[in-house]
């Protein structure tokens, strides 16, 4: 049996603002949970409290996308990278969706990488990657769309803006 650790927070601060900060500086739930030692999903959960996430938005934006990561082994880790934020955050600023503060510096990010020419792709050991943008191959869209998977209507969605 592990001690627990000395003078370390056992929950969240009472105060919204200081976690909202704190995700809006990029730490993810988990991290944030690890700081105030409770887990991920407590953070989640408050997050949810305050209204800043629905899970039904969620679910139309991932529909979006060509992935399943509900069956990758490493899904949570790559639903919280910057990168899949950033793109999540893309797919809601197209759908005319507000965007919260993390998801608008996530957005940031992502669109530096595209307008450097850059096009996010999923490895199924690696996670996700930004790989140089091949116009014959890719077209106008932000991301490496998987082969053997049919562009849909939704693929408009993912269209580059610049």
């Amino acid at each position: 049996m592990t001690e627990p650790s000395r003078g370390r927070p056992r929950k969240l601060p009472e105060s919204d603002l200081e976690l909202l900060k704190l995700e809006a500086a990029g730490h993810t739930h988990r991290e944030i949970g690890a700081k105030f030692g409770v887990s991920r999903q407590a953070v989640t959960l408050r997050f949810n409290q305050m209204g800043e996430y629905v899970q039904a938005a969620r679910k139309d934006v991932s529909a979006v996308l060509p992935w399943d990561l509900s069956q990758h082994p490493a899904s949570s880790k790559l639903k919280d990278s910057e990168a899949y934020i950033g793109l999540r955050a893309f797919v809601r600023q197209r759908l005319g969706l507000e965007l919260s503060a993390r998801g608008q510096l996530s957005l940031k990010t992502f669109l530096n990488h595209v307008r450097a020419g850059e096009i996010l792709s999923l490895h199924a050991v690696h996670g996700f990657e930004w790989e140089p943008w091949d116009s014959a191959r890719d077209g106008d869209i932000v991301i490496r769309w998987p082969e053997g998977v049919p562009r849909d209507k939704n693929a408009e969605l993912l269209t580059r803006t610049d």
